[in-house]
């Protein structure tokens, strides 16, 4: 299981290059993506991505619009920052957003 513990920036820095589209908050306390696709199909990935938090046991902010789906992933617990945690369930998400036809 990942830990909680916060990372340093160079972790992040490092964790973040690896993984396209993805962005730090501008407070630097959260991993952010917005996918673009059709309405009902942004639904359906908000619903895979709910169902892959709970596996993890993690889980996002997910805010759906009409062609947007909107991720935002922090660490609440141990006093906030990102953690490996949170890198984990991005990259889960990134690579299950394609079979969606997110762009």
């Amino acid at each position: 299981m990942p830990s909680a513990d916060p990372l340093s920036t160079k972790e992040i820095e490092d964790r973040l290059a690896e993984l396209p589209g993805w962005e730090l908050s501008p407070d630097g306390t959260a991993l952010t993506r917005v996918y673009r696709l059709p309405h009902l199909r942004a639904a359906i990935l908000a619903l895979h991505i709910a169902g892959v938090q709970d596996e993890l046991n993690h889980h996002s902010d997910l805010a759906l619009g009409y062609d947007t789906l909107a991720v935002s992933i922090t660490t609440h617990e141990g006093g906030g920052g990102l953690t490996a945690k949170d890198f984990d369930l991005a990259q889960r998400i990134g690579d299950l957003a394609p079979t969606h036809g997110a762009a």
